[in-house]
């Protein structure tokens, strides 16, 4: 495969020279107070060039497994791993003016937002970079059809030059004129989806490191949330202090706005707001982050708020909440399947207690493969599997009764080792108190 260096050009504006190189936000790095807090906890960095590496032979390797051509990436997660470059992430999710190809042979080509070519300066392995064709209504108008079929013929061509002629080429997700615009080019369309899942799935050291780090950055950044709740601020303040000291150390974004205090933990998924935090209430919280190095740190956990003490029912809840997290935790290991994770798995009573929507879930750059539903939801929605090493995944629990009160989440984030597991988040479960173990 291609090392070399990106046939790009060389931009002769010294201002774009200089974005793509020492003013890119990659090639700076997380800074400080992330910095001295790794090192401070004795954490290695990552060895960034090695992770694009592995990251593009991950793809490569299922595309031979997969008979493909190639494969076209809009989803911003799979461009970020094959890439290593964000670019309005979140943006992107919504509008397809960015995506990706990686041949059969290595090559991978950037289609990047128009003006965005340094963004990718970084990656030695970009081959190339051109600007996006964009075909949704919102940029295109009237001209989607026009936009959509200079856009197929792009990718036809790419597929004929970089790969194996079977005119087979894996695609995530597209548009109905997307989609019909690769078909009208002669081309069969493969699911590209599980592709991406199953090269994501198995972490490499250095994507390892990159999640410790985003675990550590993430533990500092809730323990200055724990310091800040006090009672009478509302929700939405506190989970503000988690955004601001997240971002503080290279992080990215947060999925969700799950934290919820008092009465409004019960049922869960109910999101972040102008709700006055009371004293006693406890507080819960799903982080859901996108951190460090664009790596997730998915932990959950609840906190009493102020001096008074948590309600029985609440202390209650927190202890079936534990229990479930310290017997299932004990099920992970090589080797394990999902249907004996699924099957041998504890949790309060259903008809009893409401719970989370799964036992776990992968963990990557985001929730990743795979999902794994409560016995109950197994023969709508189960499948099966076996946990390799260098997985990780979260384990889960939230507790509520039925008949009111107020609710507890906890979720750890589990490495699968080749002899069992590690817990990346060794902090305390505590309501009362939030520490590393």
């Amino acid at each position: 495969m291609s090392g070399d260096t990106p046939a790009r050009g060389q931009a002769t504006d010294p201002m774009v020279r200089r974005a793509a190189t020492t003013g890119h936000r990659m090639a700076m790095g997380p800074g400080e107070p992330a910095l001295s807090e790794w090192a401070a906890a004795g954490l290695d960095l990552p060895d960034e060039t090695a992770m694009m590496r592995y990251r593009l032979d991950r793809t490569v390797a299922q595309l031979a497994d997969a008979e493909v051509d190639g494969i076209l990436l809009f989803d911003p997660m799979n461009v970020m791993y094959v890439t290593y470059a964000p670019n309005m992430q979140v943006w992107l999710l919504h509008n397809q003016a960015r995506y990706a190809f990686v041949g059969a042979d290595g090559t991978l080509i950037l289609f990047d937002y128009p003006g965005c070519e340094f963004l990718s300066a970084h990656n030695q392995f970009v081959t190339e970079v051109r600007p996006a064709r964009t075909f949704t209504y919102f940029l295109a108008g009237d001209r989607i059809d026009e936009q959509s079929k200079v856009f197929a013929q792009e990718i036809a061509d790419a597929a004929r030059a970089h790969g194996m002629g079977s005119r087979r080429i894996a695609v995530d997700s597209s548009t109905t004129v997307g989609i019909t615009s690769l078909l009208d080019q002669g081309l069969t369309l493969v699911e590209g989806t599980q592709i991406m899942e199953e090269a994501r799935k198995i972490k490499g050291p250095d994507e390892i490191r990159a999640m410790r780090c985003s675990v550590d950055a993430t533990f500092v950044s809730c323990h200055r949330m724990f310091e800040a709740m006090h009672p009478g601020m509302t929700e939405n303040q506190l989970w503000g202090v988690l955004w601001a000291e997240m971002l503080a150390r290279h992080g990215e974004w947060m999925e969700c706005r799950l934290l919820t205090a008092g009465d409004r933990t019960n049922p869960w998924f109910q999101e972040c707001s102008a709700a006055v935090i009371g004293n006693g209430d406890v507080v819960a919280f799903d982080t859901d982050l996108v951190g460090a190095f664009g790596m997730m740190t998915d932990i959950s956990r609840t906190w009493v708020c102020g001096d008074a003490p948590p309600t029985p029912a609440a202390r209650h809840a927190h202890d079936l909440a534990v229990e479930q997290i310290t017997r299932n935790t004990e099920l992970f290991g090589p080797g394990a399947t999902f249907h004996e994770l699924v099957h041998k798995a504890w949790y309060p009573p259903e008809e009893e207690y409401r719970h989370y929507s799964v036992l776990s879930h992968g963990v990557g750059q985001c929730d990743e493969y795979p999902s794994l539903p409560f016995p109950s939801a197994w023969d709508n929605s189960g499948y099966d599997g076996v946990l390799e090493p260098g997985m990780v995944l979260t384990v889960e629990s939230y507790v509520g009764a039925r008949s009111g009160g107020q609710g507890v989440k906890l979720e750890n984030q589990l490495l699968i080792t080749e002899t069992g597991h590690e817990n990346l988040s060794p902090w305390t479960l505590d309501l009362e108190r939030f520490e590393r173990l």
